[in-house]
């Protein structure tokens, strides 16, 4: 188990403490959106450090700058890249990364991709999510499937976004920081027991 802390302001002092049992992370987010090179690195460590291995996708953006900074950090070995199409398994392991196509043949692009997703989600014990299309300003539809799915599989979620996803009754939602690098909030699915909000794998 992994445990996490977040500082609640309204009692100086007081934590909201939630645990995962595996220790796998999907770095996921909005394919128009970026992340520096340096803040990529930093948080690769700092996971690494709490002995988790990586999850990441196949698309451009987000995917892309963690992808980058994994194949030149020395945790390039513990890292999947999930792949969509079988075109985009080539530049992830020209990069040195593990990368295989993860979803059935005969699918439309469409349905590939979300089925990439939702394997990705499920094989994952947190998400670090960068949602915001800098272009739009708003969620694009990769991220808002990949924080429904993690809610809907009690898997908790970093969002590195300046608003907040919703309130919801199906999980805690608290302005935090990520290793004090990324400013957002964790939304942290409601447990059914002592173990922690991933008791039950789906």
């Amino acid at each position: 188990m992994v445990t996490f802390q977040v500082p609640l302001k309204q009692e100086a002092g007081d934590h909201f403490r939630f645990s995962v049992a595996g220790r796998s992370v999907l770095l996921a987010g909005s394919r128009h959106g970026s992340v520096p090179h340096d803040t990529c690195c930093q948080i690769i460590q700092q996971f690494h450090h709490l002995g988790f291995r990586f999850f990441i996708g196949c698309a451009s953006g987000i995917d892309r700058c963690f992808r980058e900074a994994l194949a030149v950090s020395p945790y390039h070995k513990d890292c999947v890249v999930a792949c969509a199409f079988s075109s985009r398994v080539r530049p992830a392991r020209s990069l040195g990364l593990y990368a295989s196509v993860v979803v059935p043949p005969g699918l439309t692009p469409a349905a590939a991709l979300r089925r990439r997703t939702l394997w990705m989600v499920r094989r994952s014990s947190l998400v670090l999510l960068v949602p915001e299309d800098p272009t739009a300003g708003c969620w694009g539809p990769g991220s808002r499937l990949v924080f429904r799915s993690a809610m809907y599989h009690l898997k908790p979620v970093f969002v590195a976004a300046q608003n907040p996803p919703p309130e919801s009754v199906h999980y805690r939602l608290l302005p935090a920081d990520l290793f004090g690098v990324l400013r957002g909030y964790w939304a942290v699915p409601h447990p059914f027991g002592d173990g922690g909000p991933c008791d039950d794998e789906y």
